[in-house]
């Protein structure tokens, strides 16, 4: 999947948002999604928030 990082703690996949409150978290979740699938890694690194990315 492609991940883009907005910021050190948004994480866009496709065309979603995600936003951790440690950067850490938010490293350890983009290094997740590269690997397994996206539902998996929000269990795994739960984000604060998730919204849909602009269009």
């Amino acid at each position: 999947m492609a991940t883009i990082r907005l910021t050190t703690k948004e994480v866009q996949v496709d065309q979603t948002i995600y936003v951790f409150d440690v950067v850490q978290v938010a490293d350890k979740f983009e290094a997740c999604v590269a690997m397994l699938d996206v539902a998996h890694c929000e269990i795994e690194h739960t984000p604060v928030e998730k919204r849909p990315a602009p269009q």
